[in-house]
């Protein structure tokens, strides 16, 4: 197992909210200090690993930085609406063997 890059904000035996597996396309961008309508935004893309009440965990092959401030939208199966959401990057490990990284975001709305 990769060392911990941050405390995780929970652990498997004291989670306050059960997670439900869940893979689907989530897409981030972090908020800039002015955000502009005008701007155009830089997406990361990913998938989803699980989702509950207090976040969400992704597979990407692109890294933020803790404690980074994102604009996220989770796609729905079979659906072209996404659901809009603000989350915070808590943690991150490496993927053993792959060019990817696992971020935990906690939801902020």
């Amino acid at each position: 197992m990769c060392p911990r890059h941050q405390i995780r904000w929970y652990e498997e035996e004291k989670r306050n909210y059960p997670r439900f597996p869940l893979a689907v396309e989530i897409r981030v961008a972090r908020l800039s200090l002015l955000e502009l309508p005008e701007q155009p935004q830089s997406w990361l893309l990913g998938t989803t690993e699980n989702i509950g009440r207090g976040g969400v965990a992704m597979f990407s092959d692109q890294l933020l930085p803790v404690n980074t401030v994102v604009r996220g939208e989770i796609a729905i199966s079979g659906n072209p609406v996404r659901i809009p959401t603000l989350l915070t990057v808590r943690w991150y490990d490496k993927v053993e063997g792959e060019d990817q990284y696992k971020l935990g975001l906690q939801f902020l709305l």
